[in-house]
């Protein structure tokens, strides 16, 4: 879901609250920034207790100081990702924004326990290219102590980072700013030390296949289809892709849908169409809740989306697969092959991308806002970003020898279903 909603808003040409530029006016600026996070973002209250309140008076007061609009604007997209929400972004970007996770990311780290840690590389990128693995300690980031280079996309909005801060800004960090390589001192689990500059995540991805979905036979006798979604859930050929993918996998004793490769996301009508190829009735894939509604009138507004039968039908057990490099969409599309499908699901932990998005002009500053106003959640009431997997997995692109540690997770469980139809299933499977 893609809504534009520009909020109207005079601001004064020549009021004297101004920063040096026509048409700028830093307090009324920062108000419709303020105004609209606290109306319409869905998971405002994420941070906890009173947390958010705080973060956004340290943020105006620095942001009714500042000299020029580009310097308004930063505080703004500094103040967004104190949230640590993939979805909640400002715009417009310049060369020292840092890179979109995780669209334009290949590398996701963690602290804990005073370590800065890789837990996720992804496939085919030249992190892994360069050997980057799961477990690889970070030291520093263009030559800044690790703390100082977690701290630095927050700015001075938010000079004591939580530990979920710090994992978030340590993420930021290692994929560099937008178009830039980046140059990160790491250590190896023997204790060896590596300095890499490796070049931007959004230039560094080897070339791909050019389908829309990638079809491949797997297992011992190839008796196993595996479905690749190629990034491309946004694109609505994918249906007529993926219908002609399972048709040419009509035979299969088990099918893989590898949902891997989909940070971008996607839409509901390509989402609903996957869905439809595993069920015999409509069935809940996915429930929506708008806080906007229930703040403005005291009316809760909570809708349930369905997915319906599309031929051809495939009625074989299915696996999921999934991890950091599955986002938005791609989620969605997990809980509803999971909830609606009964599909088994094995992978890491997802992009966590919050909500549904809508966008949002902002006349007063001239920046854009992309938010989740929706709240999303499986049928039987897990908020989607907490969905964990039937069987979790720590990596889900690549593990620390460098396989791929997903995928003979999958066709291990197809052959036990196969063989002897024992294989372990999600309550409520239909499969």
């Amino acid at each position: 879901m893609a809504l534009v909603i520009a909020l109207a808003f005079f601001v004064a040409a020549n009021d004297d609250n101004a920063v040096q530029e026509p048409g700028i006016d830093t307090a009324e600026a920062w108000e419709e920034f303020e105004r609209l996070l606290r109306s319409h973002y869905a998971y405002f209250d994420r941070l906890g207790g009173d947390s958010a309140d705080r973060q956004l008076a340290r943020s105006r007061k620095l942001a009714l100081a500042a000299e020029t609009p580009d310097e308004l604007r930063r505080f703004m997209q500094q103040t967004a990702l104190t949230f640590m929400d993939p979805h909640l972004i400002v715009g417009p970007f310049d060369e020292q924004d840092f890179s979109i996770i995780y669209s334009g990311a290949d590398l996701r780290a963690a602290y804990a326990e005073g370590r800065y840690e890789i837990v996720e590389v992804r496939r085919d990128s030249h992190a892994a290219g360069a050997d980057v693995r799961p477990g690889w300690r970070v030291l520093s980031v263009d030559g800044q102590p690790v703390r100082q280079a977690a701290s630095l996309p927050f700015g001075d909005v938010l000079p004591n980072p939580s530990d979920a801060q710090l994992s978030y800004g340590i993420t930021l960090a290692v994929n560099g700013r937008r178009g830039q390589q980046r140059r990160v001192l790491f250590a190896k689990p023997d204790g060896k030390q590596v300095e890499l500059e490796l070049p931007a995540p959004s230039k560094g991805r080897q070339a791909g296949p050019s389908e829309l979905v990638s079809v491949e036979r797997v297992g011992k006798s190839k008796g196993f289809g595996r479905i690749l979604i190629q990034n491309s859930l946004g694109d609505n050929d994918t249906i007529a892709a993926f219908d002609e993918a399972i048709a040419r996998l009509a035979v299969a004793e088990g099918l893989i849908i590898d949902l891997r490769n989909t940070p971008s996301g996607g839409n509901t009508d390509v989402a609903r169409s996957i869905i439809g190829h595993f069920l015999t009735e409509p069935k809940p894939y996915q429930v929506h809740t708008i806080p906007a509604v229930e703040r403005e009138l005291g009316v809760p507004r909570t809708f349930i989306e369905l997915a319906s039968p599309r031929r051809p039908q495939f009625r074989g057990p299915v696996v999921v697969l999934h991890g950091t490099w599955t986002g938005s969409m791609g989620e969605g599309l997990v809980i509803g092959l999971d909830a609606a499908a009964g599909a088994y699901t094995i992978g890491s932990d997802m992009g966590d991308l919050l909500g549904a998005l809508w966008n949002f002009d902002l006349p007063a500053s001239g920046a854009r806002i992309d938010m989740g106003v929706e709240k999303l959640f499986h049928p039987d009431g897990t908020p989607r970003e907490d969905y964990v997997a039937d069987l979790a997995m720590p990596h889900g692109d690549i593990g620390p020898d460098g396989s791929d540690p997903l995928l003979p997770l999958a066709i291990w469980y197809l052959e036990r279903a196969a063989r002897d139809r024992t294989a372990p299933r999600r309550r409520g499977s239909s499969t």
